[in-house]
Parts: C-alpha cells; structure tokens; sequence
C-alpha cells in the first residue's frame, strides 16, 4: 500500500513501451472521437434520439462516421505524439516520424476492417506521413489547432444532414478540440517520453 501511495504521489507515467502506447492512443482517440459524435447525435436528436437512433440507415452512417472520426482522430493524437517525443530522439526526428506512421497503420490494421473500408486504410496512412514529414521541418502546432484537422473530418462524415448541422460546426470543433487537449495532458501525466521514443526508435 505504502509502495502505491508513493508511486501515485511522484505520477509515475505508467506507459513505456510501444505496445502499451499504442493502447494509449488507441483508447483515446476511441474516447474522444465517440464522445465528440455520439453526444452531437444525441443532443441533435433531442426528443426524436430513441426513433432516430433504431433507424438502420442511421446506425450504418453512424458505424461509418465513427470509425472515420476514430482515424482522424488518432492521426492528430499520432502528430501530436512526434511533437510529445522528439526532445528524446535528437538526431533521429526522422526516425521516429517513419516509426510513428509505422505504429499508426498498425493501430489501424489492428481493428477490425469495417465494412465500408474493404481496401483498408492506406488513404489516411499517407497524409499523416506527409503531415509528420512537415512538422519535422516546421514542428508541430498546439494540441487545440492540431485537432482542427479531425474536427473537418468529423464534421464531413456526421450522419446528420449537412443542412441540419452546418450552423453547429463550431460546436463540433470545440468538441475535438476539447478532448484532444485532454488526451495531450493526459500523455504528459502517463506517458514515459524517454522509454517510449526509444522503443519506437528501436522498430
């Protein structure tokens, strides 16, 4: 016990190899973009959330949104993952932006493929590349502009009528932005940054 409360009062990060970052990001991004959509769909729905919610068409476009908002999301968490670890990979930056696309495919391809993604998901997998080739030469913005990439995406994928939501879109956006913050703080209290660049920088 005594042993507990003196690893709890130094906030030992508890994360610190690759696999279990890999958790982390993965339990984070489903977290903060499931939030983000499924409370807009409820608050949207309002008194019509029971009838909506049991309609078929509604739930595939929801299946789908949640798996794309997932993505996104994971992508800025990922970004924001070079800007938390790079301090402790000097001279190797682009080492650990190729390990971090490498882990963030595999977060992917570690899911079950949904059904409307039979290719997989190389098209996202691509971009984030080109974005951490980018931050290697220009760095990384704030975690709360980053998120401003998956806000986009989670507003273009929604299964609410564009005409229904277009006024909502900074709501949206305050949303991913607001727990992507949280997910940032979160990784600076877990997180091991030493250990986990150096077992990203070891694949």
């Amino acid at each position: 016990m005594l042993k507990a409360i003196r690893g709890w009062l130094r906030n030992t990060p508890e994360v610190n190899t690759r696999p279990a970052f890999g958790d982390f990001l993965t339990e984070q991004a489903f977290f903060a973009s499931q939030k983000s959509v499924v409370s807009y769909c409820e608050v949207k729905a309002g008194v019509n959330r029971d009838k909506l919610f049991a309609e078929q068409e509604f739930q595939e476009a929801l299946t789908r949104c949640r798996w794309e908002s997932f993505a996104a999301v994971l992508a800025d968490l990922t970004l924001l993952s070079y800007r938390f670890l790079r301090d402790h990979a000097a001279g190797r930056e682009a080492d650990l932006a190729a390990a971090l696309v490498r882990l963030y495919a595999a977060l992917l391809d570690a899911q079950a493929r949904p059904s409307h993604r039979p290719e997989g998901w190389e098209d996202v997998v691509l971009p984030l590349a080109a974005r951490l080739e980018q931050a290697r030469v220009e760095g990384v913005a704030s975690p709360s502009e980053v998120a401003r990439t998956a806000a986009r995406r989670v507003m273009q994928v929604l299964p609410i009528h564009e005409e229904h939501r277009r006024q909502d879109r900074e709501a949206i956006e305050g949303a991913v932005r607001f727990h992507t913050v949280a997910v940032w703080e979160a990784m600076g209290r877990r997180v091991d940054a030493p250990a986990v660049a150096a077992a990203l920088l070891k694949t």
